[in-house]
């Protein structure tokens, strides 16, 4: 999956001014896969309900995963498009 990770969001550069010297800082931002994984991660918490169980680490670990496959999905579908 690191091949996916190459692709930035919110990648952006700052120029700034010291004393005559222009120093520019770059990021990247993060990765796109990170990006859509947060967003997929933001809609599933805000269109279910709380759940409460025994297994609250399975269940954080399972939607975690699960984010990260609509993100591989959203990937694969935005290098085809």
């Amino acid at each position: 999956m690191k091949d996916k990770e190459i692709e930035s969001a919110f990648p952006h550069e700052a120029v700034y001014d010291f004393k005559g010297d222009k120093i520019v800082i770059a990021s990247p931002g993060m990765s796109l896969r990170d990006w859509f994984a947060g967003m997929a991660l933001q809609g599933l918490l805000a269109s279910i309900a709380p759940v409460q169980g025994t297994d609250k680490n399975g269940l954080l670990k399972g939607t975690a995963i699960r984010c990260y496959e609509y993100a591989d999905a959203m990937i694969t579908i935005h290098r085809d498009y």
